[in-house]
Order: structure tokens, then C-alpha cells, then sequence
């Protein structure tokens, strides 16, 4: 960890999100106690996520209460990556976000190509009819739904509490479908668009520099991009 925050300074990154995760052993888990662990120890320096297990509606609630007491900002859910896989508008699932509504907690769902056996378990119709059903549940989409993009920004067009985190299908160089994402923060999505490296893919710094080589046309959207967006969704201030 001292070199992985050494790694955060030299980047020029004040704080971060850590996520755990439930998931089915095939896909390994991060335990929230190990992101409980974390951020006791370095409470300045990030903020955490609790994964929670959609599938046990009964374990999920008591799972919230712990994600609570602990200060985490938000749950994370990989419903393609059970043992048997969900989609995001599952109906079984509406506890949970109901839940995390009363709340006032952050809703995490990951979206890209490999959660889920297949493209449609990424299909941004599956997030639009939760937000849509969610209104007031802050929903933020790690990967954003890649490779569908178009229509991943299209949700977040129609639907304002979807927010987009294209993670490293934006930052890495030549990535198809990179390019929709930068049209959307010229155009609409500068404000509901957050900045992520997906670590490990990149380093912390190359993450960084590749996202301000980006062909973003105003500095205000990207320093939105970076940090105040994020800071806006997690109720925090600088």
C-alpha cells in the first residue's frame, strides 16, 4: 500500500474509489471488510463501495447496514457475474435498489462486454429501465456499457441520474467507440461523466496523461471529468 499510494502522488491523485465485490467464486470477490480495512487506515485517501450479493435479498439488507455503519458512499453490483447470471432490471433486484434509494447510497453496476456470458448482459436498455424506475437512485456505470456507446449514451441523454465511468475503454489510446464518449462530454455529458483508471489496466500516471490527451474542448468539462463530478455523486466537497 505505501507504494501504491506513492503511485497515487506521483500521478497527482488526492483520492479514490475502491470497490469490493460479490461475485461467484469463478470470478473472484473483494471482501467490504478488506475496503472497511482500507479506509481506516487511510481515510483521507479514499472512498469505498460495498459489493452486495443481489441474489440474497436477506443477506443484501444486512449487507447495507454493515456498507452504512462503515461510511461507504455507495453498494456495487456485478449482476452478470453470479453463478447464475442477472440482468440489471432483474425485478427480483428492486429490493435492493429501493433500498439503497432510502438510503441515499450510490449505485454501482458494471457494464462492459465481460460481465455476463454475453452482450446482452450489458445492453444499456437494462440500466435505462432501472433508472427509469429509480428516478432518485444515483446510478454510475463503471466501463459505460462498452462497446455499446452510442446507446450507453443515449441512456444517460434521456435518463439524469445515470452517470458515465468509461474507465479505460476511453482512456486507452484507439479504443472503438472511444471517441462517442468525448462527443458526449462536448456536448451533454460533461457534467454526469467521471474519470477512472481501471487499475491495474494502466499504471495510475499513464491512466492519467492518456485522459488529458483526450480531444476534450474545454478545460472546465475536463477538470469536471477528473474530480467534480465524482465529488457532486459522492456528496463530498474539496
Amino acid at each position: 500500500m505505501p507504494a501504491f499510494i506513492d503511485e497515487m502522488d506521483e500521478a497527482g491523485i488526492d483520492r479514490a474509489v475502491v470497490m469490493g465485490r460479490k461475485s461467484a467464486p469463478m470470478y473472484g470477490h473483494v471482501p467490504n471488510e478488506d475496503v472497511a480495512e482500507l479506509l481506516s487506515l487511510y481515510p483521507d485517501r479514499f472512498w469505498g463501495f460495498g459489493g452486495v450479493d443481489g441474489t440474497d435479498t436477506a443477506g443484501a439488507m444486512a449487507e447495507i447496514d454493515r456498507i452504512k455503519a462503515w461510511g461507504f458512499k455507495g453498494v456495487a453490483l456485478d449482476n452478470g457475474w453470479y453463478a447464475e447470471p442477472w440482468y440489471d432490471d432483474d425485478e427480483r433486484l428492486d429490493p435492493v435498489y429501493e433500498r439503497c434509494t432510502e438510503e441515499g447510497l450510490v449505485v454501482s453496476l458494471t457494464a462492459s462486454i465481460y460481465v455476463g456470458p454475453d452482450l446482452d448482459y450489458c445492453h444499456p436498455k437494462h440500466i435505462q429501465r432501472v433508472a427509469k424506475k429509480f428516478p432518485e437512485m444515483k446510478i454510475v456505470v463503471p466501463h459505460a456499457g462498452w462497446p455499446w456507446t452510442t446507446l450507453m449514451c443515449a441512456v444517460a441523454f434521456q435518463c439524469r441520474n445515470v452517470h458515465l465511468i468509461p474507465d479505460c475503454y476511453l482512456n486507452i489510446p484507439n479504443m472503438p467507440g472511444a471517441d462517442e464518449y468525448v462527443k458526449a462530454i462536448n456536448y451533454y455529458m460533461d457534467r454526469r461523466t467521471l474519470y477512472a483508471s481501471s487499475y491495474p489496466v494502466r499504471p495510475l500516471g499513464q491512466s492519467v496523461r492518456e485522459f488529458r490527451a483526450l480531444p476534450i474542448d474545454d478545460e472546465d468539462k475536463r477538470a469536471r471529468c477528473f474530480a467534480d463530478n465524482a465529488l457532486r455523486v459522492l456528496g463530498e466537497s474539496r
